[in-house]
């Protein structure tokens, strides 16, 4: 069904091969949007895994917006803003809104987040982490024509999603593991009646981790690599690795590299240790058509609120 979805175009498209195959394209790289693709993940890293809630501050709000394939029409347009905070006794609570649009389809995710984390040693911490969330969907069929000209229903729904993850995490790396959208979402069918919790079918499994290291030899310096592994059942493995680094904690340059598929670079400008300005640009190696390049712009605020913190870290691995 969803290869059917993807014949769809506006009427002033110019050819029907043009966005057929520039919507397939998307779908193989983006799992029908249900987790967007981000350039930088690891500054908005509780989308991927509900264990990072109130890891790394005691309030944190979190806004990106990702345009994706410029000047196509009916590209991928996603926003997405999230906050999160932590507890003295360990817990953290979080809320992540997405919002997606791709071709005929609007998408708009909501998600509350709880994480609890356990004092391992001295600087070891265990964190576990549950998502449950709600979407809404607008998937406007009667908008588009097909190749043979027949013409659909528009649909409208809403679906259930889960999540749950795990991370472990010191003042020098983390690694974290998650299972994101446990229950299949209904958005691309052409018929309302069909049934739409499966459960499992094409869950999106993340396994993440970075470290930090102090160059100090060549002034405040710090090398921060981190990964990405995307594993989705019905499609190939996704491998991001990314190198940034950061100077005397204000600016940070870095380089990220998507297995066969992506690079980006990426820039950001640190203010008062608490607030992140960052801008990703994307190049596609293979695109169906030209100039599918992304643009991505990220806004991060991080605050203190002088809490007794046992059982967390301020800034783990300085990812902040």
């Amino acid at each position: 069904m969803i290869e059917q979805f993807f014949k769809y175009k506006y009427s002033k498209t110019k050819t029907y091969l043009f966005y057929l195959g520039a919507f397939l394209f998307c779908f193989f790289n983006t799992n029908a949007q249900q987790v967007p693709h981000y350039a930088q993940y690891m500054y908005n890293t509780q989308v991927l895994n509900p264990a990072f809630v109130g890891l790394r501050s005691d309030f944190n709000a979190t806004l990106l917006s990702r345009g994706q394939w410029v000047n196509v029409d009916g590209a991928p347009q996603t926003t997405t803003f999230s906050v999160n905070t932590r507890l003295n006794s360990g817990f953290g609570l979080g809320a992540v809104v997405i919002s997606d649009q791709i071709g005929l389809l609007n998408n708009t995710n909501t998600s509350l987040n709880v994480s609890y984390t356990i004092p391992t040693s001295q600087n070891g911490r265990l964190a576990l982490g549950l998502k449950g969330g709600l979407g809404f969907y607008n998937n406007d069929l009667a908008s588009g024509i097909t190749v043979d000209n027949e013409v659909y229903a528009s649909t409208t729904g809403e679906f259930f999603d889960l999540g749950f993850g795990m991370l472990y995490s010191t003042n020098k790396f983390y690694v974290g593991l998650s299972a994101m959208n446990l229950f299949e979402s209904p958005m691309f069918f052409l018929d309302e009646s069909q049934s739409t919790i499966k459960g499992l079918e094409r869950a999106n499994y993340f396994l993440t981790g970075g470290t930090v290291f102090e160059l100090s030899r060549f002034g405040d310096i710090k090398f921060l690599p981190s990964t990405m592994i995307k594993y989705t059942p019905t499609l190939p493995i996704s491998i991001d690795l990314n190198a940034n680094f950061r100077f005397n904690n204000i600016f940070e340059v870095g380089v990220s590299y998507r297995h066969q598929n992506s690079v980006s670079a990426m820039a950001s400008v640190i203010l008062y240790n608490r607030i992140r300005i960052g801008y990703a640009y994307e190049n596609y190696f293979t695109t169906a058509v030209q100039n599918l390049n992304t643009h991505e712009i990220i806004l991060r605020v991080d605050l203190k609120l002088n809490r007794k913190n046992k059982w967390l870290f301020l800034d783990c691995c300085s990812y902040k």
